[in-house]
Protein backbone atom coordinates (compact mmCIF):
# COMPACT_ATOMS: atom_id res chain seq x y z
CA UNK A 1 0.00 0.00 0.00
CA UNK A 2 1.47 3.46 -0.82
CA UNK A 3 1.57 5.52 2.42
CA UNK A 4 1.44 8.33 0.60
CA UNK A 5 -1.95 8.00 -0.50
CA UNK A 6 -4.53 10.42 1.20
CA UNK A 7 -8.19 10.76 0.71
CA UNK A 8 -10.30 14.23 1.47
CA UNK A 9 -11.70 14.87 4.58
CA UNK A 10 -15.36 15.22 4.93
CA UNK A 11 -17.05 18.46 6.35
CA UNK A 12 -17.73 16.87 9.36
CA UNK A 13 -14.30 15.67 9.93
CA UNK A 14 -13.54 19.66 9.54
CA UNK A 15 -15.89 20.91 11.60
CA UNK A 16 -14.82 18.23 14.38
CA UNK A 17 -11.34 19.94 13.75
CA UNK A 18 -12.53 22.82 14.36
CA UNK A 19 -14.58 22.55 17.23
CA UNK A 20 -11.73 20.83 18.54
CA UNK A 21 -9.12 23.61 18.04
CA UNK A 22 -11.70 25.92 19.71
CA UNK A 23 -11.54 23.94 22.78
CA UNK A 24 -8.10 23.80 22.62
CA UNK A 25 -7.87 27.67 22.73
CA UNK A 26 -10.55 27.90 25.57
CA UNK A 27 -8.67 25.35 28.14
CA UNK A 28 -5.04 27.28 27.30
CA UNK A 29 -6.68 30.52 27.70
CA UNK A 30 -8.35 30.10 30.75
CA UNK A 31 -4.83 28.44 32.18
CA UNK A 32 -2.92 31.53 30.74
CA UNK A 33 -6.01 34.05 32.86
CA UNK A 34 -5.04 31.44 36.22
CA UNK A 35 -1.29 32.90 35.98
CA UNK A 36 0.22 30.16 33.74
CA UNK A 37 1.40 32.98 30.93
CA UNK A 38 3.46 29.97 29.35
CA UNK A 39 0.30 28.51 27.83
CA UNK A 40 0.55 31.31 25.33
CA UNK A 41 2.98 29.10 23.38
CA UNK A 42 0.56 26.81 22.92
CA UNK A 43 -2.21 29.26 22.16
CA UNK A 44 0.08 30.01 18.89
CA UNK A 45 -0.03 26.73 17.55
CA UNK A 46 -3.88 26.63 17.64
CA UNK A 47 -3.79 30.28 16.07
CA UNK A 48 -1.31 28.84 13.08
CA UNK A 49 -3.37 25.52 12.56
CA UNK A 50 -6.46 28.38 12.02
CA UNK A 51 -5.26 30.89 10.33
CA UNK A 52 -2.12 30.39 8.53
CA UNK A 53 -1.72 29.63 5.16
CA UNK A 54 1.24 28.48 3.44
CA UNK A 55 2.52 27.00 0.03
CA UNK A 56 1.98 23.69 1.33
CA UNK A 57 -0.50 23.64 3.93
CA UNK A 58 -3.87 25.48 3.70
CA UNK A 59 -5.40 27.31 7.26
CA UNK A 60 -8.14 25.08 8.98
CA UNK A 61 -10.24 27.88 8.26
CA UNK A 62 -9.34 28.54 4.95
CA UNK A 63 -10.50 24.73 4.43
CA UNK A 64 -14.26 26.04 5.58
CA UNK A 65 -14.11 29.07 3.68
CA UNK A 66 -14.30 31.23 7.04
CA UNK A 67 -11.74 33.40 6.41
CA UNK A 68 -14.12 36.10 4.16
CA UNK A 69 -16.12 37.13 7.07
CA UNK A 70 -14.86 40.42 9.37
CA UNK A 71 -12.60 40.05 12.28
CA UNK A 72 -12.97 41.90 15.29
CA UNK A 73 -9.85 44.17 16.08
CA UNK A 74 -9.47 44.96 19.58
CA UNK A 75 -5.88 46.89 19.33
CA UNK A 76 -6.06 50.56 19.87
CA UNK A 77 -5.56 53.16 16.91
CA UNK A 78 -2.51 52.88 15.66
CA UNK A 79 -0.57 56.43 14.96
CA UNK A 80 2.57 56.44 12.95
CA UNK A 81 3.40 59.67 13.57
CA UNK A 82 3.31 58.91 17.06
CA UNK A 83 7.43 59.07 18.63
CA UNK A 84 6.46 56.86 21.45
CA UNK A 85 6.32 52.83 21.00
CA UNK A 86 3.14 51.22 20.74
CA UNK A 87 1.39 48.28 22.10
CA UNK A 88 -1.92 48.23 20.74
CA UNK A 89 -3.70 44.58 21.66
CA UNK A 90 -2.41 45.06 25.55
CA UNK A 91 -2.18 47.48 28.76
CA UNK A 92 -0.13 47.45 31.88
CA UNK A 93 -1.16 45.70 35.35
CA UNK A 94 -0.27 47.03 38.35
CA UNK A 95 -0.63 43.77 40.92
CA UNK A 96 0.50 43.09 44.38
CA UNK A 97 3.25 41.21 42.77
CA UNK A 98 4.50 44.00 40.83
CA UNK A 99 3.39 45.67 36.99
CA UNK A 100 3.27 43.36 34.12
CA UNK A 101 1.85 43.30 30.77
CA UNK A 102 -1.77 41.92 30.18
CA UNK A 103 -4.39 41.45 27.50
CA UNK A 104 -7.49 43.46 27.58
CA UNK A 105 -9.94 41.08 26.62
CA UNK A 106 -13.55 42.92 26.21
CA UNK A 107 -12.07 45.36 28.55
CA UNK A 108 -10.59 47.43 25.65
CA UNK A 109 -10.78 51.46 25.24
CA UNK A 110 -11.50 51.44 21.98
CA UNK A 111 -14.64 50.13 20.21
CA UNK A 112 -13.31 47.30 18.44
CA UNK A 113 -13.76 47.18 14.65
CA UNK A 114 -14.31 45.21 12.36
CA UNK A 115 -11.69 44.76 9.64
CA UNK A 116 -10.86 42.13 6.89
CA UNK A 117 -9.26 39.06 7.42
CA UNK A 118 -5.99 40.17 6.02
CA UNK A 119 -5.87 43.53 7.48
CA UNK A 120 -6.57 41.59 10.88
CA UNK A 121 -3.74 39.67 10.59
CA UNK A 122 -1.14 41.63 8.74
CA UNK A 123 -1.83 44.95 10.32
CA UNK A 124 0.73 46.13 13.01
CA UNK A 125 0.22 45.58 16.52
CA UNK A 126 3.40 46.57 18.01
CA UNK A 127 5.95 49.05 17.06
CA UNK A 128 9.70 49.13 19.50
CA UNK A 129 11.85 52.38 20.58
CA UNK A 130 13.74 51.43 17.33
CA UNK A 131 10.45 51.78 15.35
CA UNK A 132 10.52 48.46 14.59
CA UNK A 133 7.31 46.84 13.63
CA UNK A 134 5.24 43.42 14.84
CA UNK A 135 2.21 41.63 13.34
CA UNK A 136 -0.66 39.42 14.41
CA UNK A 137 0.86 36.98 11.85
CA UNK A 138 4.20 37.83 12.93
CA UNK A 139 3.64 36.71 16.64
CA UNK A 140 1.82 33.38 15.99
CA UNK A 141 4.45 32.01 13.64
CA UNK A 142 7.50 33.55 15.73
CA UNK A 143 6.04 31.99 18.69
CA UNK A 144 5.11 28.57 16.86
CA UNK A 145 8.38 28.31 14.49
CA UNK A 146 11.19 30.33 17.14
CA UNK A 147 9.86 30.25 20.66
CA UNK A 148 9.03 26.39 21.19
CA UNK A 149 5.01 26.12 19.83
CA UNK A 150 6.08 23.52 16.97
CA UNK A 151 9.86 23.88 17.60
CA UNK A 152 12.75 25.83 19.42
CA UNK A 153 15.21 27.15 17.22
CA UNK A 154 18.71 28.02 17.43
CA UNK A 155 17.93 31.78 17.11
CA UNK A 156 15.10 33.76 17.95
CA UNK A 157 13.81 36.95 15.93
CA UNK A 158 15.95 40.10 16.97
CA UNK A 159 12.36 42.38 17.19
CA UNK A 160 10.36 39.07 18.98
CA UNK A 161 13.14 38.95 21.85
CA UNK A 162 13.55 42.39 22.28
CA UNK A 163 9.92 42.81 23.35
CA UNK A 164 9.74 40.09 25.51
CA UNK A 165 12.57 40.02 27.60
CA UNK A 166 14.42 43.52 26.69
CA UNK A 167 12.82 47.25 27.35
CA UNK A 168 12.18 47.27 23.76
CA UNK A 169 9.07 49.31 24.67
CA UNK A 170 10.02 51.31 26.71
CA UNK A 171 8.70 50.57 29.94
CA UNK A 172 10.88 49.10 32.85
CA UNK A 173 9.99 48.28 36.79
CA UNK A 174 12.01 48.97 39.73
CA UNK A 175 12.28 47.53 43.02
CA UNK A 176 14.81 46.93 45.48
CA UNK A 177 17.10 44.51 43.41
CA UNK A 178 17.02 47.17 40.53
CA UNK A 179 15.63 48.12 37.25
CA UNK A 180 14.37 45.52 35.09
CA UNK A 181 11.95 45.17 32.04
CA UNK A 182 8.74 44.35 31.81
CA UNK A 183 8.54 41.15 30.30
CA UNK A 184 6.68 38.71 28.43
CA UNK A 185 4.91 41.38 26.19
CA UNK A 186 4.18 39.18 23.23
CA UNK A 187 2.55 36.26 25.51
CA UNK A 188 0.18 38.55 26.63
CA UNK A 189 -0.53 39.93 22.94
CA UNK A 190 -1.33 36.71 21.64
CA UNK A 191 -3.79 36.03 24.60
CA UNK A 192 -5.33 39.31 23.11
CA UNK A 193 -5.38 37.58 19.48
CA UNK A 194 -6.58 34.04 21.04
CA UNK A 195 -9.77 36.09 22.41
CA UNK A 196 -10.17 38.00 19.28
CA UNK A 197 -10.62 34.52 17.10
CA UNK A 198 -12.87 33.01 20.01
CA UNK A 199 -15.33 36.15 19.52
CA UNK A 200 -15.35 35.48 15.99
CA UNK A 201 -15.48 31.73 16.29
CA UNK A 202 -18.00 32.11 18.66
CA UNK A 203 -21.27 33.88 18.78
CA UNK A 204 -21.74 36.44 22.12
CA UNK A 205 -18.39 34.92 23.50
CA UNK A 206 -17.08 37.68 26.51
CA UNK A 207 -14.57 37.31 28.67
CA UNK A 208 -12.97 40.59 30.99
CA UNK A 209 -9.69 40.42 32.82
CA UNK A 210 -9.52 39.29 36.50
CA UNK A 211 -9.55 42.63 38.71
CA UNK A 212 -9.80 40.82 42.49
CA UNK A 213 -6.04 42.66 43.16
CA UNK A 214 -5.36 44.89 40.65
CA UNK A 215 -6.02 47.89 38.14
CA UNK A 216 -5.75 48.36 34.73
CA UNK A 217 -3.81 51.06 33.84
CA UNK A 218 -5.95 53.30 31.75
CA UNK A 219 -9.20 51.70 32.73
CA UNK A 220 -11.53 52.55 35.23
CA UNK A 221 -12.46 50.03 37.32
CA UNK A 222 -10.22 49.67 40.38
CA UNK A 223 -11.08 47.56 43.54
CA UNK A 224 -10.98 47.65 46.85
CA UNK A 225 -8.54 45.13 47.92
CA UNK A 226 -5.52 46.38 46.29
CA UNK A 227 -2.63 46.98 48.81
CA UNK A 228 0.37 49.40 48.22
CA UNK A 229 2.15 48.37 46.04
CA UNK A 230 5.90 48.50 46.67
CA UNK A 231 6.65 48.32 42.48
CA UNK A 232 7.81 51.52 41.01
CA UNK A 233 6.65 51.82 37.06
CA UNK A 234 8.78 54.02 34.55
CA UNK A 235 9.31 54.69 31.18
CA UNK A 236 12.75 54.31 30.17
CA UNK A 237 13.12 57.51 28.19
CA UNK A 238 11.49 60.10 30.50
CA UNK A 239 13.14 62.95 29.07
CA UNK A 240 11.47 62.51 25.74
CA UNK A 241 9.49 65.50 24.26
CA UNK A 242 5.61 64.17 23.79
CA UNK A 243 2.89 65.97 21.55
CA UNK A 244 -0.28 66.92 22.77
CA UNK A 245 -2.18 64.58 21.24
CA UNK A 246 0.08 61.35 21.17
CA UNK A 247 -0.88 58.98 24.09
CA UNK A 248 0.93 59.73 27.60
CA UNK A 249 3.79 57.75 28.80
CA UNK A 250 2.02 57.21 31.79
CA UNK A 251 0.23 53.75 30.36
CA UNK A 252 -2.96 55.93 30.89
CA UNK A 253 -3.91 55.39 27.52
CA UNK A 254 -4.75 58.96 27.29
CA UNK A 255 -3.86 61.81 25.32
CA UNK A 256 -0.70 63.24 26.70
CA UNK A 257 -2.74 66.90 27.04
CA UNK A 258 -5.71 65.01 29.08
CA UNK A 259 -3.36 63.29 31.29
CA UNK A 260 -0.16 64.53 32.60
CA UNK A 261 0.60 67.16 30.01
CA UNK A 262 -2.40 69.30 31.90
Amino acid sequence: MNQEQKRPRTLRELKDKLQEQIDFLKRSADSYDEGREDEAIRLAVSLRILLHDSKRNKSLLGQLNMKNSLFLDSATTFNPQNKLPYEGLICIAMLTSGPRYVAMLDDVPEKMKEVSFENWWNNTVFVDKQKRELSRKNLVLIATNQDGGAHVDSTLNEIYAAISKDSALGWVKEDQAGVHPIEWAERAAIRQIAHEVLKYLIPGYTKKPKKTDSFIVGQVSLTETITPIPNKIRPVQPNLKIGRNELCPCGSRKKYKKCHGR
